[in-house]
């Protein structure tokens, strides 16, 4: 399987360039929410409270592998449920989510696949309104240290799929990228970078129409 191919896995299935660790007991099937403490329920409130006034983020990315490869590209969110990875030559992938699917274009493979957003832990940040009292939403680890915040989310009913962990740079709290973990513990890393959040002009919502990036996209789309 190539770098790309299982980037597109942990995003569908489980869905720094230094990879960040995350405790061994939530590496790959957190067993239960944690409990609470009062510090990490003030934390997640900030967390949600931050996400509910960002409605959109453009900039760039950089990707981990779980062999330690690496890929760049741009990025573009728009809330709810819209996203945009353009990655950079050579890397021949375009993933775009349109608000209900999903779609992972591999301009070499001349491929295209389509995944329920809802079947992948980015739809846990790409709601409408972000919230972690959400009982599909599990709560594996609250993490702090000097200027970043991590926080480990779950699906309860689907423990065992893997976990995502989202990362933070604190004081002042900004979205910095996040981790998701595959049932086998292995770790895909996306880091931000030159972030725009709520940027103006807006962003167009045709990036979020497949299709609409590339040439190869159109023709794909047409012989569907």
């Amino acid at each position: 399987m190539t770098n790309r191919r299982a980037f597109l896995l942990a995003m569908a299935v489980a869905a720094t360039a230094a990879k960040l660790p995350l405790a061994a007991a939530y590496a790959a099937a957190p067993s239960g929410s944690a409990r609470l403490t009062d510090a990490d329920r003030a934390d997640l409130k900030r967390i949600a409270d931050y996400f509910n006034t960002v409605r959109s983020m453009q900039g760039r990315f950089l990707q981990v592998a779980p062999d330690g490869s690496a890929a760049e590209g741009k990025i573009y969110m728009t809330r709810p449920g819209r996203f945009r990875f353009e990655f950079d030559p050579p890397v021949p992938m375009l993933i775009v989510s349109d608000g209900a699917y999903i779609i992972m274009e591999d301009k070499e493979l001349r491929s295209v696949e389509r995944v329920p957003l809802g079947a992948t832990p980015l739809d846990l940040l790409l709601r409408d309104k972000v919230s972690f009292e959400d009982k599909d939403i599990g709560i594996a680890k609250v993490e702090r240290g000097a200027a970043i915040l991590r926080v480990t989310l779950f699906a309860p009913d689907r423990p065992k799929e893997g976990a995502l962990t989202i990362v933070f740079g604190d004081k002042p709290l900004e979205f910095a990228g996040w981790i998701v973990t595959d049932a086998q513990g292995k770790d895909t890393a996306i880091t931000l970078s030159q972030m725009d959040f709520n940027p103006s002009p807006a962003i167009s919502t045709r990036l979020y129409n497949y299709g609409d990036g590339t040439a190869a996209g159109r023709a794909l789309q047409q012989r569907r």
